[in-house]
């Protein structure tokens, strides 16, 4: 089982409150913007020919004008997105055909093979609707990806741990019981 991924120290700082020291956060920092390339993501070749691909793709590029994180080091996973968004359509089609030769279709045999395939284009439409899934919440693409990127409490004096309480007033800091 893998943790939580890392969030950027911007969302970090808006937050107001992280278990690291400044001088963690300061690193971080720096190599967070040594990772940011300041260029722009580029559209690959099969996204360009694939007509529904390069229609996401221009979607995708006018949404993400306004991100600072999403640049050229993104170029792969947003292109590999279109693709898959383009592909979930495409078997989408082809099972809506398969269902519709079913019905022109007596011979028992030939409708359980049209069945198998139809069974196996469902299975290959589920896991491509799940790699999209995935793709969607790492490319704030869907609620759930954004949510994870709001912080969780607003701006503010940061409110002690019950454990930071307890060690204070141990320590004399605090009123007495």
């Amino acid at each position: 089982m893998a943790g939580r991924p890392s969030k950027p120290t911007q969302l970090i700082k808006l937050e107001g409150k992280s278990h690291r020291t400044k001088r963690e956060l300061e690193h971080r920092e720096k190599a967070e913007k040594s990772l940011y390339t300041g260029t722009t993501f580029k559209e690959s070749p099969a996204v360009k020919g694939d007509p529904e691909a390069h229609r996401v793709f221009l979607w995708l590029k006018k949404l993400y004008k306004k991100i600072q994180y999403v640049d050229g080091l993104d170029e792969q996973v947003i292109n590999r997105y279109c693709m898959l968004v383009s592909q979930e359509q495409a078997l989408a089609k082809m099972m809506d055909r398969m269902r519709m030769d079913i019905d022109e279709v007596e011979e028992a045999e030939d409708r359980i093979r049209i069945y198998e395939s139809i069974a196996g284009v469902t299975d290959k439409v589920m896991k491509t609707r799940e790699m999209l899934m995935k793709l969607e919440d790492r490319l704030f693409l869907n609620p759930t990806g954004r949510i994870k990127a709001i912080p969780k409490q607003p701006e503010g004096p940061a409110k002690q741990s019950a454990m930071a309480q307890f060690m204070n007033r141990r320590a004399g800091g605090g009123h007495g019981t």
